[in-house]
């Protein structure tokens, strides 16, 4: 099950654009190289925009017929926003109400270049956070409890030159869920992104669903090393030519110390409240553009 999550404010024309045009070639290069059976990839989409807007979000819901989806894309218009920051907390609520299968591998796209609302950003029009009082670290949370992993598609050099602290909040949430940042300076790249990041992942789970069980009973009723048993699965692996599809992302971000902090508070804090006083504005740079 793969659900796109759409910013669909002004500034998302040509995001929009490329996805409607790649979704078809997206869903059928999954589809062949993860070898997945007919009708066994679901793709959904939940569009948002912000609060005082047309719609705050629009679910369409999953479906296997790849043209529907193509037609959910195209109705989308980018227009609204205006503060900055955007109603992502509640398009990650209705990301988490969608219906998912027990069964089926689960990710979540969020395509966007602005963070929530209540991250501490000057041009917040809600500063105390979503105005449905919903908690964004909360919903991470609870994804990876349901074994939902979030990929963010940052749109850059939006992102990381417009906010003081969309990178970080970010990273933080993604990696609650065992996610990526993954940052685009064209939206022609959008595609690759998408498709590496989930064969990535449908590949990684067929590799657990056959060997997930005897390893976990390896540790935990013989007491046998996690060490010793990645070093034998690794050569295991590496002998019957086992590969599996990598997303390798080419590094445009720089690490300073405050940044490393902030990520690291929003990954143990309840909430945005409690992390806010303490995260510190850092310089981020991103192939040539900078903010601080």
């Amino acid at each position: 099950d793969l659900l796109f999550l759409q910013d669909c404010t002004a500034s998302q024309t040509p995001y929009i654009k490329s996805a409607t045009e790649s979704i078809i070639n997206i869903c059928s290069r999954i589809a062949s190289s993860g070898k997945l059976a007919p009708g066994a990839l679901r793709v959904g989409l939940v569009a948002y925009r912000d609060a005082g807007d047309e719609f705050v979000t629009k679910s369409f819901g999953f479906t296997t017929d790849v043209s529907v989806m193509q037609r959910n894309l195209s109705t989308l218009v980018a227009a609204g926003g205006g503060d900055g920051p955007e109603a992502v907390t509640e398009a990650l609520d209705a990301a988490l109400a969608s219906d998912w299968r027990i069964d089926a591998s689960k990710m979540v796209v969020l395509i966007a270049d602005a963070p929530p609302h209540g991250i501490g950003e000057p041009s917040d029009a809600s500063p105390g956070g979503s105005p449905s009082g919903k908690n964004p670290l909360a919903l991470g949370r609870r994804m990876a409890e349901l074994g939902i992993t979030l990929h963010l598609i940052a749109c850059e050099p939006t992102l990381s030159t417009s906010y003081k602290f969309a990178y970080d909040f970010y990273k933080a949430l993604t990696a609650l869920t065992g996610g990526l940042l993954l940052p685009l300076v064209s939206a022609s790249g959008l595609a690759d992104y998408i498709i590496g990041s989930s064969l990535e992942r449908i590949e990684l789970e067929a590799l657990v669903g056959d060997y997930g069980k005897s390893i976990a009973r390896r540790v935990l009723f013989s007491g046998e090393a996690p060490a010793a048993l990645t070093k034998e699965y690794h050569a295991k692996f590496t002998a019957r030519g086992v590969e599996v599809t990598s997303l390798d992302v080419e590094p445009v971000y720089a690490t300073y110390p405050e940044s490393v902090k902030n990520v690291n508070l929003y990954t143990t804090s309840k909430d945005l409240l409690s992390a806010r006083p303490l995260t510190e504005v850092c310089l981020i740079l991103v192939q040539g553009y900078s903010q601080s």
